[in-house]
């Protein structure tokens, strides 16, 4: 089977499972981030020990933290209810992100971290998710359209700095995916890579516009 179509197979089933944790909310959701946290933290210490050289505890200490951070964030999201906000967000940044620099891009945007990402891509995810984003904002949750637009610029920008961080520690790593659990998708921290650094900004922003 091809990876595009385990991609698709993979995202089929796994994102009604996660819209419906999302739905449930509590314990549920709860529950499955921290099943998805303790799989990101086995996925990056073993992308530690599989760098050339040997690395302190610190290393091992800071990036389970900025996991744990990530998605207890994701969970302060959802308390606040702007996780719809937060996945438009990103995953219009992702694949319009993807499918115009597949296109239409030539100038790298990080060649010696992520060789396929283009700095035309970068940019039509970040247009995209201000038009879609901030559209919803607006409409849906009635905020500001100015504050909306501002907010689903930052985090579509903090979005894609969260995958080049995980794309950085797999290069050192010399692995192309974090782990082999979604087929076609990678690991965890491949599929949550921009959403960890992402919500820790989100939920603050959200927490600022609902004084």
């Amino acid at each position: 089977m091809s990876s595009e179509k385990q991609r698709v197979i993979t995202a089929a089933i796994g994102l009604p499972f996660l819209l419906l944790f999302l739905w449930l909310g509590g314990a549920w959701l709860a529950g499955l981030l921290v099943l998805l946290g303790l799989i990101g933290g086995y996925e990056y210490c073993r992308l530690l020990q599989t760098t050339r050289m040997r690395q302190p505890a610190m290393w091992y200490l800071c990036g389970l933290v900025y996991i744990a951070a990530g998605f207890l964030a994701f969970y302060g999201v959802r308390v606040e209810e702007g996780t719809a906000w937060l996945l438009i967000v990103i995953w219009s940044t992702d694949i319009a992100a993807y499918e115009y620099g597949r296109r239409f891009g030539r100038h790298k945007l990080a060649p010696t971290i992520s060789p396929h990402k283009t700095v035309e891509g970068a940019v039509a995810g970040i247009v995209a998710a201000i038009v879609l984003g901030s559209g919803y904002a607006a409409v849906v949750m009635g905020i500001n359209f100015m504050a909306a637009f501002a907010v689903s610029l930052l985090i579509s920008v903090l979005g894609q700095v969260g995958d080049l961080i995980e794309s950085h520690a797999k290069r050192l790593a010399g692995v192309k995916d974090s782990g082999k659990l979604l087929p076609g998708h990678g690991g965890v921290l491949d599929r949550f890579d921009s959403i960890l650094f992402a919500s820790m900004f989100m939920y603050l922003l959200l927490k600022m516009l609902r004084r």
